[in-house]
């Protein structure tokens, strides 16, 4: 026997950093080999398949390729966004099929057994490297240290407290015990979300993109591992196994099991609370269930266990029964033939499939100049595909090599949307991206007649864009079976992957024609067309609407006079002026806080965006920065005075109200020289001191003004 692990093909094995899967793929090679078990990871298209091999795999979409090539499979499903889209979502489905075209599936997750029903699926649980995970003896921490280890959020939305880090920190607040949260650089962006308070507690450390040995010191300097998640894929999951193993008792959430060494609560701040005091006050029993119970999970137990699931696998394959099936079924005669698969998933891509052992050459063409963009050798059960990820008109040529020095074309492809299934997957969940980004879309699916799904990961821009463009459908998740003839991913790709992704440097236009170049538009601008229900009739006084918070502090108006002396003028020629920023005070917790300007209307709040576009509606014109709100009055139809140094003139939308000093530092947003950095909210690559926006003065903007009253 031969165990073959499938390499889902996305994070390398081993996994350099986050990536659940890879590392049990990983640690399952690893056990296999200290046990003497013949096994090996391949990607799926480097299997050769015999009867000596059991294949594993733990992604849907590559089971349903193995089905396809008819190829016997064992399915480890670990995706719980199965559930979380329900029943009629497309990633439900796409796990179904993998289920029931499989030999034996297993989930490490008690509730998809019953969730999906089928007499093939059974409970098989995660396992935890024991001889690395381990307890190093340390005593307890007179002051309990806490510790919550995660990628926060949903693939749709990373913003979402799916672990349970708000509780977390609201309990070591109320209990005042230090507390670390550890886990990749996308937290940040639930971090944004906290209120200033809890993003600020004092005894709150935030690590992130541990290494395996880092994390196993982290497991080892803390005492009680808290755990309020709302959805898991696991019973227990990794993280937990892990931190029992080192010794750590849990407080947690969301497992159908006390499981010996974890106190299970409610996910709320009470119960959480009471949790950690049970702990405290009983710690050497929870540490010592902790440590026993990591023990029954050890990889070595879980692979002998899965050595047995292996084998009956193998008798459901070669079982007399069938064997006795199959003989007495009478075949039709078929000649073997290979068949060729052609599709454009982010890219032209050609699969021969079939058993004849035959050599091809595969051209990729550009059918606007006929140049050859790339072209390659292949043979049977073998894929290739070009690295071009945007829109070109293809054409793909495939050649059976015969002899030495002749070619014999087999198939020659154009790429013709029309009436094709087509995707489109906005690879942002920022306000003025997918509102730059939506027009093109549009455009996209008119211009070539196709059915087009677009993707959009923002769940109220996704219904007002599906009220505004019948057209189009809309889905807040990617869909990755094969059922799409082409898709296209539209981002703004920074200097290290644009080539490929799209056919100019964004940094270099604006973000009005980013998605135009990606999807083979011309690069003219398109303000989207929105459709909304008005949230507010329109107020008796004029007023001005302004917006004064951004992500970056490089993205603000830095001078310190600035806005309270443009709020004065526009108040004294008899406007209000209403600030709708989602935040009274905004900024880097540990450096810089900005505050909305003295004097206006305060309507900050966690508004719907329909309301916001309702006060922007009525307003007379906006003031704004290179950020959200801006590109929503854009999009509303006001006129949009827009202060930016950090960016040049053209980066964003065209307003003739743009306010810039070029006698300054300026324009490192769009300089590829200078790579932002997210997680510095003081990023200012040329050491400047923001005086890009400190020396644009209030007469500045307001000469602006003057032309727009």
């Amino acid at each position: 026997m031969k165990v073959i692990n499938i390499h889902p093909g996305i994070l390398p094995i081993p996994p350099n950093g986050w990536g659940a899967i890879e590392k049990i793929i990983w640690d399952y090679h690893l056990e296999m080999n200290s046990l003497k078990i013949n096994n090996e990871i391949k990607y799926l298209n480097d299997v050769a398949y015999d009867d000596s091999m059991v294949v594993h795999v733990h992604v849907a979409n590559l089971a349903n390729m193995l089905h396809d090539r008819g190829i016997p499979y064992i399915f480890t499903i670990h995706d719980h966004h199965a559930y979380l889209y329900g029943k009629d979502s497309p990633v439900f489905r796409e796990n179904l099929k993998a289920i029931e075209n499989s030999v034996i599936s297993l989930s490490p997750c008690k509730y998809l057994i019953s969730y999906f029903g089928s007499k093939k699926l059974r409970y098989f649980s995660h396992a935890v490297n024991t001889n690395t995970f381990k307890f190093n003896n340390r005593q307890k921490h007179h002051v309990s240290r806490l510790l919550c280890v995660a990628n926060n959020g949903y693939a749709y939305d990373q913003s979402i407290d799916r672990k349970g880090f708000k509780i977390a920190i609201e309990a070591a607040m109320k209990l005042g015990l230090p507390l670390t949260i550890a886990g990749p650089k996308n937290n940040i962006n639930f971090f944004k979300t906290l209120p200033t308070e809890l993003s600020n507690y004092v005894n709150l450390t935030k690590l992130y993109d541990l290494d395996e040995k880092w994390l196993i010191d982290l497991y080892n300097q803390h005492d009680i591992f808290l755990h309020f998640s709302e959805l898991e894929a696991g019973h227990p999951n990794l993280t937990l196994l892990e931190a029992m193993a080192c010794g750590l008792p849990i407080v947690g959430t969301f497992e159908e099991d006390k499981y010996d060494g974890m106190c299970v609560v409610e996910r709320n701040l009470d119960q959480a609370v009471d949790g950690i005091n049970r702990v405290i006050n009983d710690y050497s029993t929870y540490q010592t269930a902790a440590i026993n119970n990591a023990k029954k999970y050890s990889y070595n137990s879980q692979v002998l266990e899965l050595t047995k699931i292996y084998s009956e696998y193998r008798e459901k394959i070669f079982g007399n029964n069938i064997i006795s099936h199959y003989s007495n079924t009478k075949l039709d005669h078929k000649d073997p033939k290979n068949t060729v698969h052609i599709s454009f998933p982010s890219g032209p891509k050609l699969e021969i499939l079939g058993p004849i052992s035959k050599k091809y050459k595969v051209k990729f063409i550009d059918t606007t100049d006929g140049h050859v963009v790339y072209e390659g050798n292949i043979g049977n059960n073998m894929w290739t595909m070009a690295s071009t990820k945007y829109f070109v008109k293809w054409k793909i040529e495939l050649y059976e090599i015969v002899g030495e020095n002749w070619l014999n074309l087999v198939e020659s492809h154009e790429l013709d949307l029309k009436d094709k299934k087509v995707k489109i997957v906005l690879d942002t969940q920022s306000l003025g991206d997918l509102m730059a980004y939506i027009g093109s879309v549009d455009v996209f699916q008119r211009k070539h007649e196709c059915d087009l799904t677009c993707v959009v990961y923002h769940d109220e821009l996704l219904k007002i864009f599906a009220n505004s463009y019948t057209n189009i459908k809309f889905s807040r998740y990617n869909d990755e079976n094969s059922e799409f003839y082409a898709t296209y991913g539209v981002g703004y790709f920074d200097q290290n992957n644009w080539q490929g992704n799209a056919p100019v440097d964004p940094k270099t236009i604006s973000l009005a024609i980013v998605a135009q170049g990606i999807l083979g538009l011309p690069l003219t601008e398109i303000k989207p067309k929105l459709k909304f229900t008005s949230k507010l009739e329109k107020p008796s006084n004029k007023y001005v609407c302004i917006g004064t918070h951004s992500t970056a502090q490089s993205k603000y108006w830095n001078n310190s006079e600035g806005w309270n002396k443009v709020v004065e003028y526009i108040k004294s020629k008899g406007y209000e002026v209403w600030d709708i920023d989602r935040h009274q005070s905004f900024g880097s917790n540990s450096s810089i806080m900005n505050y909305i300007p003295y004097g206006v209307v305060d309507k900050t709040g966690d508004f719907s965006l329909e309301h916001r576009m309702s006060q922007l509606e009525h307003a007379e014109f906006f003031i704004g920065l290179g950020s959200g709100l801006s590109w929503l009055a854009w999009a509303v139809g006001k006129s949009v005075v827009l202060i930016s140094g950090f960016s040049l003139e053209f980066a964003e939308f065209n307003t003739p109200y743009r306010v810039i000093n070029k006698n300054v530092c300026h324009g490192c947003w769009n300089d590829p020289s200078c790579t932002f950095d997210k997680g510095d909210w003081k990023w200012c690559p040329r050491n400047k001191d923001f005086e890009c926006t400190k020396q644009i003065y209030a007469e500045d903007v307001i000469k602006m003004i003057d032309k727009i009253i």
